[in-house]
């Protein structure tokens, strides 16, 4: 069984092209995997934000809060109670 020189460098130009090929996927996964960490850090911090925001909002939509600014900071008060009373005309029946 003779060995051909052009067979040696065909198989080694094939084995050569597939190590490269096997590089590149893996090169291109390993990039995959940083950005998908990356994303994921990223979603973690806006769902931290997205709390404190609605924590905050909460702060900001209690009634009692809103009742004290009002009075405190834009002077309101309550309305005094008035009493009215309602006079009306009957006919008188005959």
């Amino acid at each position: 069984m003779k060995f051909n020189f052009r067979q040696a460098i065909f198989i080694l130009a094939v084995f050569v092209i597939l190590a490269g090929i096997h590089l590149f996927i893996t090169t291109q996964n390993i990039g995959l995997k940083y950005k998908t960490t990356d994303l994921k850090i990223r979603l973690n911090e806006l769902l931290s934000k997205n709390r404190a925001l609605g924590s905050q909002l909460a702060k900001k939509e209690n009634l009692k809060n809103i009742e004290k600014y009002a009075r405190e900071k834009l002077g309101m008060v309550y309305p005094k109670k008035i009493n009215y009373i309602v006079i009306s005309k009957e006919k008188k029946k005959d």
